[in-house]
This record gives C-alpha cells, sequence and structure tokens, in this order.
C-alpha cells in the first residue's frame, strides 16, 4: 500500500505550557471520515502522556526516553513508520518532549524517504507568557528553540494573564523574522483547527532576545542518557532518566499502591519548596481515588481520573549536587 500526503504537525511547547490539554482538543474535533494518530516523544521512561491522550479508536505511539540534544532516530523513526503503517492516519499530531529541541525533529519528517508520504505542516508552539518573567526559563535554551522554530505561536491559559502579560507577548511575538504566520491568546486548549493546515515555513533562524544561553545540540553530539530501574516497594517500580542538566523520575504502580492524602500534601509540599522541581505530572491513586495531577512550580491542576487501575506519574528536576538526596526524601514521603 502506497502512502501518501499525510499531514503532520509538530505540537512543542515548554513543561506546563498546555501541549496535552490542546491535543485533546483536537482529538474531539477530528473531520468526520479522517483519521488521525498522535507520536508522543517524551523525555521520561515511564509515558504519562500518551495515557493521558487516550481517545476512541484514536491511535497513540508512545516513545519514550526522548534525548534533549537531538533526536533518536531509530526509536522515532520505527515508531513513526509503526503508525503509519497500521493506523494509516490521514494526519499525525507529534508531541515532542517539552525540554527538547524540535527542529530536528521536523528536519527529520522533512527527510527524503519521507517525500510524498509526509506534508509536514506548521509547527504549533504553546507558550506560558508569564515565564517571560522567570529567569529559569529564560535560561534555558529549549524555551526559546521551541517558539523560534514555530509557525504558529500560542499564549495558553489566556484566561490567567493580566492586561500587561497580553501586551507582552503580543510584542514579543512580533520580533521575529520570519513573521509567524499566526500570533494568537488561547485559553482552555481553544484552537482554529485550519491553522494546522498553516504551511511550514521554509527557513526559520534564530535569534538573541532578552536572554542569554550558550548550547550545542548538534546532531552528532554524544552523551550518556542514564536510566537506572529499581523497586521501591512492592508493587511500585521506578525509572531514573539523566540526560545533560535534567533528570526524570517517574514511578508505575499497580492498582493495590496508594499514598494517603495526608502524605500526597507532603509530597507536594516538599516539591513547590525545592529549587530544581521542574514538573510533576501523572494520575496516582490517593486513598480510594485516582487523580490527574499537572504542576509545576507556579501552577497546580487536579481532577479525577475516571476508568484507570494504576498510577503512573512523574517528577522533572535539574540536576545538582543534592540530587540523591531529594530522591531519597521523595522515595520516604511517597513508600
Amino acid at each position: 500500500m502506497q502512502y501518501k500526503g499525510i499531514k503532520v504537525n509538530v505540537i512543542t511547547g515548554f513543561l506546563g505550557s498546555g501541549k496535552t490539554t490542546l491535543i485533546k482538543q483536537l482529538l474531539e474535533q477530528v473531520p468526520e471520515g479522517e483519521r488521525w494518530a498522535v507520536l508522543v516523544n517524551e523525555f521520561g521512561e515511564v509515558g504519562i502522556d500518551g495515557e493521558l491522550l487516550k481517545s476512541g479508536d484514536i491511535a497513540i505511539k508512545q516513545v519514550p526516553g526522548g534525548c534533549l540534544c537531538c533526536v533518536s532516530s531509530a526509536a522515532f523513526s520505527v515508531g513513526l513508520n509503526e503508525l503509519i503503517k497500521t493506523a494509516k492516519p490521514d494526519r499525525i499530531l507529534i508531541e515532542p518532549t517539552g525540554i527538547g529541541h524540535p527542529d530536528q525533529i521536523v528536519e527529520q519528517l522533512s527527510a527524503k524517504h519521507y517525500h510524498g508520504v509526509l506534508e509536514v505542516c506548521g509547527t504549533v508552539c504553546l507558550m506560558d507568557v508569564r515565564n517571560l518573567s522567570d529567569p529559569r526559563y529564560l535560561g534555558h535554551p529549549a524555551f526559546f528553540d521551541q517558539i523560534d522554530d514555530a509557525d504558529i505561536l500560542i499564549a495558553s491559559k489566556a484566561d490567567l494573564y493580566s492586561s500587561d502579560d497580553e501586551l507582552r507577548f503580543l510584542q514579543f511575538a512580533k520580533q521575529f523574522e520570519p513573521a509567524k504566520s499566526v500570533i494568537a491568546l488561547s485559553e482552555h486548549g481553544g484552537f482554529y483547527q485550519s491553522w494546522l493546515d498553516v504551511p511550514r515555513a521554509q527557513q526559520h533562524s534564530h535569534h538573541d532576545h532578552d536572554h542569554d544561553h550558550d548550547h550545542d545540540h548538534d546532531h552528532d553530539h554524544d552523551h550518556d542518557h542514564d536510566v537506572v530501574t529499581s523497586q521501591p516497594s512492592a508493587g511500585v517500580m521506578c525509572y531514573q532518566k539523566r540526560d545533560l542538566d535534567m533528570a526524570s523520575i517517574g514511578w508505575v504502580a499497580d492498582s493495590n499502591w496508594f499514598i494517603t492524602s495526608e502524605r500526597f500534601e507532603q509530597f507536594l509540599a516538599y516539591l513547590s519548596e525545592a529549587s530544581h522541581f521542574w514538573r510533576f505530572k501523572g494520575i496516582i491513586r490517593i486513598d480510594d481515588v485516582f487523580e490527574q495531577i499537572n504542576m509545576t512550580q507556579t501552577e497546580m491542576r487536579r481532577s479525577t481520573a475516571d476508568e484507570v487501575l494504576t498510577s503512573r506519574f512523574e517528577c522533572v528536576f535539574s540536576i545538582t549536587d543534592d540530587y540523591e538526596k531529594h530522591l531519597n526524601t521523595l522515595h520516604k514521603i511517597l513508600f
């Protein structure tokens, strides 16, 4: 069978920007007669977003263990090819890790062997405008690389912004060359589906903004991606991943494991005070209820998760000298 003209959109955005919410909204609006699929390339080993995105008969493919400075070509290509052959989609939405650099994913999608098979459409980047005031974001190269590479730049969570935030975003977004095809503010994952068909710009250049970062994510860059597996408690597996200066710690627990609400509040309080903490996300059983949690240093979203049998959750941290001490403290609280 020939696979031709499959539209592809890469949907980027730094940790907590709302990518999963946007993709869920888009999957609820798939045009009649079309088949869509989603490829999730996560940094951690647990695979959170693929579980959260499950929707009807939409094909979801997870490629865990994404590299921060490059694309794991073999795993990414195998996952993409499998999705093309099994789902036979009309459109594929690709969600890279929130702390990765998207330009190499787009380059891989544009490789010669995909000519005629994939039609690479505009890249979407979501951003929380409030992060433009946070030195941690301004100092992280992936934050600006994602914005630079976007054709469609969306300020998500606009319901939480002040008028000054909105003005700052519009002024910030208009400085790019080539100009963004779409600049918009969005509430609750709102997105016009027609934006997905915006063509991909031929050339994106990287510009200096009000930030200073020095990084190298050359295609041939080589470094260790340390993954450690352990079992901190009965029915629980822990997966640690280190890459450059970032780490993810993920847990998968069977249906019998739970954390009390009191201990969970201690867990959240500890994370909120940790300067090296970036994000906590997943589904976790608290007492007798499974909850979906998404937390950054500035925001917390919680909701009941239905039809779930296991806990699956993950933290992302910057690696510091006392990283192991923090990990031991987390395990003491959780288990």
